[in-house]
């Protein structure tokens, strides 16, 4: 045996989110582990009875038998003595005990990683937000991490997998599963372009339990993690506690607050978490940490850009200039109602070519 069966063996006893910490440093080697008796174990301290009794019933024929699988489906089992294994997930004090992977996950290696996330079922601005986000950092050097889940998730992943650049994905679930085969072609350009990485079995089903777990993982793998339209019981907020508790950057796009769409992001940003309406609000906060890790695209790339796409965003474009325009001026300069003109000035700054001022005027970047 390669040792992996071992740390898939103690995996599966203790439960996939455990906090495994004492545990390991009671035993670094899950081998010794699996040999020692009931007496030794007991003595170390580290184990309830419920605990006992489920490492003596966990057969290590499972943990062969998840060995084979990965094998034959060129799937990569990484576990904490291995030299693969994420730095940044080895600090957890409920550090996953295995990972599943799929790809190529060195990716993440010195790199600034950032997690976009938010609801299932987002507006198209914010879908285009997320996009844009997600496809902005990524040039800038940055690895987006999401959790493969419909709306902001497979937008964040395809915004950087537009740029041409990597993107890992969390599941949760193990790999295999026919889960959200509608999202099955997005996996695939994933795992040819960065990794899919889960903590399951191979061919572990999806439950209620396994996406809340999965998102330390998330939050563990990133240096900040941004929310992008979350309502009040947002699983993408768990994601968010999860990286403030580990000493993370937590991000958050300001959505309106007469939608209860936004309610989850909008008290991140009363709770602390920095506002976010372009790339720049994001990685700025790693530039001086990482000065190596993330490409500066001030200066003379901004000027060679293109007219902006799109009839209200070029609308608006034209109106502005180095004067300062209030949304509503623009509005009746334009003939656009409020909404659109708010909507275009909040693209057009995304992408670069506005910058707010103060009074809520806008000028040409």
């Amino acid at each position: 045996m390669t040792g992996k069966e071992y740390w898939i063996w103690l995996s599966s006893a203790l439960g996939q989110g455990a906090r495994v910490d004492e545990v390991t440093a009671a035993f670094p080697d899950p081998a010794v582990l699996f040999e020692c008796g009931r007496r030794e174990r007991i003595l170390s301290g580290v184990f309830t009875k419920a605990r006992l009794d489920k490492l003596e019933s966990t057969s290590l024929d499972d943990a062969k038998n998840a060995v084979s699988l990965c094998e034959k489906n060129g799937w990569q089992i990484i576990t904490p003595d291995s030299a693969e294994y994420p730095a940044m997930l080895s600090r957890l004090p409920d550090m996953p005990l295995v990972l599943y992977v799929h790809g190529d996950l060195s990716c993440l290696d010195g790199k600034v990683a950032i997690a976009v996330v938010g609801t299932r079922n987002p507006t198209y601005e914010s879908i285009k937000i997320a996009k844009q986000l997600s496809g902005d950092m990524a040039r800038r050097g940055a690895v987006i991490i999401s959790g493969g889940a419909l709306g902001i998730d497979s937008a964040a992943h395809e915004g950087a997998l537009s740029a041409g650049k990597p993107t890992v994905c969390v599941l949760g679930c193990g790999l295999g599963t026919r889960y959200l085969m509608s999202n099955e072609a997005l996996r695939r350009e994933i795992t040819a372009n960065g990794a899919l990485v889960s903590e399951y079995p191979p061919f572990a089903q999806a439950s209620k339990t396994s996406f809340p777990l999965r998102n330390r993982i998330i939050s563990g793998l990133s240096h900040g993690v941004v929310v992008v339209e979350a309502g009040e019981k947002s699983g993408s907020l768990i994601t968010a506690n999860y990286a403030a508790e580990q000493g993370k950057e937590v991000f958050a796009v300001p959505g309106s607050i007469l939608s209860t769409a936004y309610t989850g992001a909008n008290r991140l940003i009363r709770d602390g978490a920095r506002a976010v309406t372009c790339a720049d609000d994001v990685l700025s906060s790693f530039d001086y940490l990482y000065p190596d890790r993330l490409e500066q695209t001030k200066g003379a790339a901004k000027e060679s850009k293109a007219p902006p796409s799109g009839a209200d965003a070029l609308a608006v474009y034209k109106l502005l200039g180095k004067e300062p325009l209030h949304p509503d001026e623009i509005s009746a300069r334009s003939g656009l109602p409020l909404a659109r003109v708010i909507t275009a000035l909040m693209e057009l700054e995304l992408d670069g070519y506005v910058e707010q001022t103060n009074g809520k005027n806008y000028i040409l970047a």
